[in-house]
């Protein structure tokens, strides 16, 4: 029967998890990789190119004070009119010279800046100068990271938003007035925190060259357990990137090196697996021994539950004497929450306004244009364009892929036409088809795709008698018929594909590339003339099918998504185009586009009435009026 899709996954993590640095045996190994895997890292964080830094424009919400320290309250911005907040806290009586300084960023208390304030207090009192940061949704930031883990918004996919790239920018921002600040050495500045404060504080520290330390606590582990164990299910968004490059944690944290980096880990703590992070580490120091500091790179483990032990303090607060300081500083325990939510808040329920915050995601990412050609030879050009960059920067995975598919004929037989059918796998995982053709008739071929609801049996209900005396091949690619995933485990499965790169739409764009060539494999169908047919998601991995193979004669495409928006689910696709734009990819070539939401499109039928081939665009509320006129024009040569 194959495996399931959550199976597949979880091999998929397996795999990762085995490659990641195993061909780095040199430090010139490692000096040649390094400029592309972080590349790769900021790719998959949202953050490639890095947007353009707008005027912090701090502002001042006051100050606090307490025994030893001195608290300063503010606001800065992100990107114009998209806010964050901070407090910063220094010494006091502040010191002669620049201090050393520590970026704190929060996890999931309810009020960063109000919960974990004895963090802060702490390092100001050992003389360090602490900007401790809100998340983008804590205090009265009223932004999100819960949006695809609450199944709310699918669509940040597609745009390449993820919460922890979000949240690496505020980081960043937080970075970029921490440094500015007149008492702060910009030469000693390290990064930390717990949870998904963390997660956030590894990001920054592999992400930024300024970060001279980090300490990660109860923050990030390797893609294994994320997927086979199902910790996925107990992290937010925030706390891992989008893996677009298949690597492991691993991976990013060798990027850090020859910098400081201590991971901190409670051993009973239920949101990570011993044996994971202890693989993990080990292997980062790996590349720490190639530079010859293998001692800025160590594993701190205590007993208890997912939170801080005195012993946890005590090793941070000298690693950070020791890498960031250069010095040690006075040992003092962690002290009590000591100020109450109205002194530690800071817009007091009223964010200025405007505050963008909530359209983060939209402002972040960078939403990809095609200009209409003039004629066929500038549209072949920018075709060709098109298809460098989807591939380089959206479907790169279907390059590395070593799957095959293999099919196994199950049965023939007669009933009026020559039916078979055949059982086979990729990856481990199911596919089935069912071919229909009479002898003598085989110049057109329809491969009708099975997508989510779908079995070959209502496809074929569907196909009818649309597409004439073609012959047909029916299939259900990986994850449809009886392996699709329940809806009650959508979310987990679509977050397990995010952490290992994948979704179900590109799965199957591979798997109709590979049922395509097993179709001409067949002696029946080798000088046959293909329409892809498919409905919903699997009918755009129809379209990117046939943008890719040229040999494809036409596409009907079933009442499928408007946008990239609304479905077939592509991380960072709308970075270089969307549906309607994927459909130009097949032109001249006919389409055939059932949905009435396409009566009202204009992009693409522009592109074919400039291509001189309008009447090679059917577009139509029902497939048996769409699917002949495409049929006879496939048959055009």
């Amino acid at each position: 029967m194959g495996i399931t899709l959550w199976e597949y996954y979880s091999r998929q993590a397996d795999r990762i998890e085995a490659a990641s640095l195993a061909s780095i045996e040199t430090l010139d190994d490692w000096k040649r990789e390094r400029a592309r895997r972080y590349q790769e890292y900021m790719h998959s964080m949202g953050l490639d190119p890095l947007p353009d830094r707008c005027d912090l424009k701090v502002r001042d919400y006051g100050e606090f004070a307490g025994p030893g320290y001195v608290a300063r309250k503010l606001a800065y911005q992100l990107l114009d009119d998209v806010w964050s907040t901070g407090t910063l806290y220094r010494p006091d009586p502040l010191p002669p010279g620049k201090l050393p300084a520590v970026l704190y960023v929060s996890g999931h208390a309810g009020i960063g800046t109000h919960y974990l304030q004895m963090h802060p207090i702490l390092w100001a009192r050992r003389g360090y100068a602490c900007l401790i940061l809100d998340t983008i949704e804590q205090n009265d930031n009223p932004g999100d990271h819960h949006e695809v883990y609450f199944g709310k918004r699918f669509d940040l996919i597609s745009y390449g938003f993820n919460a922890a790239g979000g949240e690496l920018w505020n980081s960043i921002r937080g970075l970029d007035y921490l440094v500015s600040v007149p008492f702060v050495d910009s030469d000693r500045v390290g990064v930390t925190g717990i949870s998904g404060g963390g997660a956030l504080s590894f990001f920054v520290g592999v992400a930024d060259e300024r970060i001279r330390a980090t300490a990660t606590v109860a923050g990030v582990d390797g893609v294994v357990p994320y997927v086979r164990k199902r910790q996925l299910d107990g992290h937010c968004d925030c706390m891992f990137p989008y893996n677009l490059y298949q690597r492991d944690m691993t991976d990013f944290a060798a990027l850090v090196a020859p910098r400081a980096l201590l991971f901190a880990f409670a051993s009973e703590d239920a949101l990570f697996e011993r044996s994971a992070y202890h693989r993990m580490v080990e292997r980062v120091r790996r590349i720490y021994r190639l530079h010859g500091v293998e001692d800025k790179c160590k594993l701190f483990e205590y007993p208890g539950p997912h939170s801080y032990s005195p012993e946890a303090i005590r090793t941070i607060n000298d690693w950070f004497d020791a890498h960031v300081a250069g010095k040690p500083h006075p040992p003092i325990e962690l002290p009590e929450i000591e100020k109450d939510e109205r002194t530690t808040t800071i817009f007091n329920g009223a964010p200025p306004e405007p505050d963008r915050l909530p359209q983060l995601p939209e402002i972040l990412t960078k939403r990809g244009t095609v200009q209409l050609p003039n004629d066929p030879n500038e549209w072949a050009v920018q075709k060709k364009e098109l298809l460098a960059r989807l591939r380089r920067r959206v479907l790169h995975w279907l390059d590395d892929q070593s799957e095959t598919l293999t099919m196994q004929q199950l049965g023939d037989w007669i009933a009026g036409a020559r039916y078979r059918s055949y059982l086979g796998e990729i990856g481990g995982m199911e596919v089935y088809a069912q071919s229909r053709f009479a002898p003598g008739k085989t110049e057109k071929l329809v491969i009708g795709v099975a997508g989510a609801g779908d079995t070959v049996r209502s496809v074929a209900q569907r196909l009818g008698t649309t597409c004439g005396e073609c012959a047909s091949v029916l299939v259900e690619p990986r994850a449809t018929g009886p392996h699709e995933p329940s809806d009650a485990s959508k979310v987990s499965i679509i977050r397990a594909g995010l952490s290992v790169g994948l979704t179900k739409t590109l799965l199957w764009i591979r798997d109709v590339t590979e049922l395509v060539q097993w179709a001409r494999s067949l002696p029946e169908y080798r000088d046959s003339r293909i329409t892809l047919y498919g409905s919903g998601d699997a009918g755009v991995a129809c379209v990117y099918a046939a943008a890719f193979d040229e040999t494809i004669a036409s596409v009907l495409a079933h009442d499928i998504p408007a946008s990239h928006r609304e479905g077939a689910f592509l991380p960072g696709v709308l970075e270089v185009l969307d549906i309607q734009q994927a459909l130009g990819l097949i032109a001249p070539r006919p389409i055939g586009l059932v949905n009435s939401r396409y009566v009202r499109t204009t992009w693409i039928t522009r592109l074919y009435e400039r291509l001189g081939c309008r009447e090679r665009l059917v577009i139509g509320d029902s497939l048996h009026t769409v699917a002949p006129p495409v049929m006879e024009l496939t048959a055009a040569k």
